[in-house]
């Protein structure tokens, strides 16, 4: 790392009311790398299978994913505390309620119900603190460190996540992880709304129509690529703890998928650093392109160790990728729609992965871990074409 780089950090890290909506937000993080293994090893000690509990995984995900655009379209007009907080008042009782159920024995069908409405109160803070950021930060070369410093902090949060899970499961119990992950994440959204910055951001007044920011095609572009990268991620999400289960231990794949983390960290780390060459509608297929052929050499991997090392390579990728999804969105997106326009972009990337996590299961349970992993490069290659044949709906802000 150079010295100009790390200037970059540590000069967003000073700016005046930063620090403590920083912090509330890493931790507001934590609880989304949480959930998806924690409540797949909750399904699956209820007696379901691997396809059911990733049903369950997936419905939680995929009512998140709809959720962030809603509450997004909020805070764009009513500001941030007020959605925060009353998403939140849902989030916990809807996540006790499906411990109870999965302590019950209750059917999948039942816990992916309760999973929706879980999904659908989790408060978005990543949204939001990248909101403050466009607020905090007028130099738009800083800002899209910043924006790398979105991605970053969200890996630092769940490189943690998946074996913090494996640590409390193999103390306590699943129910026990998924209800730590849903106070931790109360209490940061609380934290987080008495900020100052929080409580005085307000969204730029715009006309837009019931679509929101997806009235734009490079949104949709942005989106649907972004979706196909979401889904090869999700498979990935689990077929590793298959793989683990296979060798012993289920909870084991906690402690892989933070590799997995850990490798975007240094990629979001490494990309943050410095201005690169190119343009962003080309970097985008580059990178999954380069993510596809490396999710398929995870088929090679015969040991743990082996199969954590390839998951960091491919993990370097996942953090810039975002990234530059996340800056075309000041070229694509209309104006005032800041929030609406990322949370829609995390409901592609989140969609996407309840697609995989379901289509991760039945693949493990119908083929093996090789199928599904290069079942998840083909999937990343598609992403790659698509983003190169509509790259000039990414090159200007339009609307349909």
């Amino acid at each position: 790392m150079t010295a100009s780089g790390v200037g970059r950090y540590r000069a967003l890290v000073r700016i005046s009311g930063a620090r403590a909506p920083l912090i509330l937000s890493t931790a507001g993080s934590m609880p989304i790398g949480m959930y998806g293994l924690a409540i797949l090893l909750l399904a699956r000690d209820g007696g379901g299978t691997f396809a059911e509990a990733g049903r369950v995984v997936g419905a939680f995900s995929l009512a998140n994913a709809f959720g962030a655009v809603a509450q997004g379209r909020l805070m764009d007009r009513f500001g941030q505390t007020r959605v925060l907080r009353i998403a939140v008042a849902g989030h916990l009782p809807a996540l006790i309620a499906l411990v109870l159920a999965a302590r019950a024995g209750s059917s999948a069908w039942v816990l992916a119900a309760l999973a929706l409405c879980g999904g659908a109160t989790l408060p978005q803070l990543p949204a939001a603190m990248r909101s403050l950021w466009t607020m905090l930060v007028p130099d738009p070369t800083l800002r899209g460190t910043a924006y790398a410093l979105v991605a970053v902090v969200f890996e630092v949060a769940v490189v943690t996540a998946p074996a913090l899970v494996a640590a409390i499961v193999a103390v306590f119990s699943p129910e026990v992880a998924v209800l730590a992950a849903g106070t931790l994440a109360t209490a940061s959204v609380v934290g987080f709304t008495v900020t100052r910055a929080s409580r005085t951001w307000r969204g730029e007044p715009h006309e837009v129509g019931w679509l929101g920011p997806l009235g734009a095609p490079g949104m949709r572009t942005v989106i649907a690529v972004l979706a196909l990268f979401g889904t090869a991620v999700g498979i990935v999400q689990v077929a590793v703890p298959a793989f683990a289960d296979e060798r012993g231990s289920a909870a084991t794949g906690g402690v892989l998928l933070a590799a997995l983390s850990a490798g975007s960290l240094v990629g979001g780390l490494v990309y943050g650093l410095r201005t690169w060459p190119g343009s962003l509608p080309l970097r985008l297929p580059l990178l999954l392109l380069a993510l596809g052929g490396l999710l398929a050499l995870l088929a090679v991997a015969s040991t743990n160790v082996l199969l954590a090392v390839l998951l960091v390579a491919c993990g370097v990728l996942f953090a810039p990728t975002t990234v530059v999804g996340s800056t075309l969105l000041d070229t694509v997106a209309p104006a005032g729609t800041v929030t609406e326009a990322f949370a829609a972009m995390v409901m592609g990337i989140v969609a996407g992965t309840a697609i995989g996590n379901a289509l991760g299961g039945s693949l493990i349970e119908s083929g093996s871990f090789e199928v599904s992993v290069l079942v998840a490069g083909a999937v990343a290659v598609t992403g790659a074409a698509l983003a190169f044949v509509r790259r000039g709906t990414l090159r200007v802000q339009t609307q349909a």
